[in-house]
């Protein structure tokens, strides 16, 4: 974004924030954080990236911390994005606050912040950037389910305060496997009324700066706070957009997962076998092979080097990630399937996440389900799957129940039933 003024040309900068780890998406992010996770077979990150670019904002600062390599290895210089990326770095992890405190000596004027871990359309960033000088500007959306977000009050089109998102619930703090009750009531809503809330995207400039060193920047300090306080001061405009998409927990993935597979375009790679039926935008990469008598129903994406079938079926909303083996007869639908997994013969997964690198064997088996709960006059139910942490072995014949989560390298024995979590390294054989 160009001003001109005083004769001199500004180009708007965009501060990515991408410390975090992503507390409540454990075990997913055990090696890797929140916006590192693939959707689309892509980071999130590279998502928020394009949308910058595409609002012809290509001068960016990525906040880094938690598993810092991870993100500075994927994007580089940025060059192969089209943008120009330099890197500043979060050595504890003290907030929001603290991370954006880190980009000061970067940065002039005008200036966007924007979360690493969350797709926003570039159509609402272009809108926030045409905030007036000397305003800021926080990008809100509309949902039911507020309880896990800030909540925005608004005079008009201008922000009055925003209350901040509850704490973690003790269970997840501990284990970082949230037990589906704790899930429940994190996504409590109240579907007779949707809130406005705070996506964490802003328009500011080098005030903020001076407003943080005041308030104390070095301790545990939220933006979300200094902004709200700092609407008593200034005008701060609040921009709407209804495409914005956020994972809290695991399971969020399935959604960010649907909204990318919506807009992939149909493009057919590698090796197609006879009898193979593929209906709808569908994407195969470069190497793989669909064998024979497969069905694939899109949207649907498959990476490079990954074998299907013979006879299986992939369902709409899925993807499968690179150098992946799914068994023949297996049935895969509303589904995200990351890198180098195999997943054995007659195998039924539904509205599932699997992480990287683990092994699964024949009949294995997700339940989806709508887990019941209720709270004093109100009542809700969510539909899950299950959760399988990445570079786990999980033998033949084994049903998951809906809500379990395995975490992260758990190994579990043939002829399981399994209904509670396993936390990092069981060994449930």
């Amino acid at each position: 974004m160009l001003f001109e003024s005083d004769r001199m040309v500004f180009i708007m900068k965009a501060v990515v924030l991408a410390a975090g780890e992503g507390r409540r998406l454990r075990p997913l992010t055990g090696d890797a954080g929140k916006g590192m996770l693939p959707v689309g077979n892509k980071p999130i990150i590279s998502y928020v990236i394009e949308a910058l670019s595409k609002c012809n904002i290509r001068d960016i600062i990525v906040v880094v911390g938690y598993k810092k390599e991870k993100v500075m290895n994927f994007l580089g210089d940025g060059k192969q994005l089209g943008v120009k990326i330099e890197y500043v770095k979060q050595k504890f992890q003290l907030g929001t606050a603290h991370a954006l405190f880190q980009a000061r000596e970067k940065l002039d004027g005008q200036f966007l912040v924007v979360p690493g871990d969350s797709l926003v359309d570039p159509q609402s960033l272009e809108k926030l950037t045409k905030v007036s000088k000397g305003e800021w500007g926080v990008l809100v959306t509309r949902i039911s389910n507020s309880s896990k977000y800030g909540v925005v009050n608004v005079k008009t089109d201008r922000l009055t305060s925003i209350k901040d998102k509850p704490k973690l619930t003790e269970d997840l703090i501990s284990s970082g496997t949230p037990s589906v009750f704790a899930l429940a009531l994190w996504e409590f809503q109240d579907p007779s009324r949707s809130t406005l809330i705070n996506t964490g995207t802003y328009l500011m400039d080098m005030d903020i700066f001076s407003r943080l060193e005041a308030a104390g920047v070095g301790e545990p300090l939220t933006l979300t706070s200094c902004i709200s306080e700092e609407a008593s001061r200034r005008t701060i405009r609040t921009i709407s957009t209804e495409r914005w998409f956020d994972a809290v927990y695991p399971w969020d993935l399935l959604i960010l997962n649907e909204h990318v597979l919506s807009s992939t375009p149909k493009e057919i790679h590698g090796t197609i076998e006879d009898g193979v039926v593929i209906k709808g935008d569908v994407s195969i990469g470069k190497n793989a092979r669909i064998r024979s008598n497969t069905v694939i129903e899109g949207p649907v994406v498959i990476g490079e080097g990954s074998v299907i079938g013979p006879s299986a079926y992939i369902g709409a909303n899925t993807t499968v990630g690179e150098n992946c083996a799914i068994g023949p007869f297996s049935v895969i639908k509303n589904s995200l399937v990351m890198d180098d997994i195999l997943i054995g013969a007659h195998s039924s997964i539904y509205q599932s996440v699997i992480a990287q690198g683990s092994s699964i064997g024949d009949q294995f088996s997700t339940e989806k389900g709508g887990y019941n709960i209720k709270l004093e006059n109100y009542s809700t139910s969510k539909t899950l799957g299950a959760v399988v942490g990445a570079d786990c072995e999980v033998s033949h014949h084994v049903v998951l129940s809906t809500g379990v989560i395995l975490g992260n390298g758990c190994k579990v024995g043939s002829m399981r039933a399994l209904k509670e979590n396993l936390p990092d390294g069981t060994n449930a054989i």
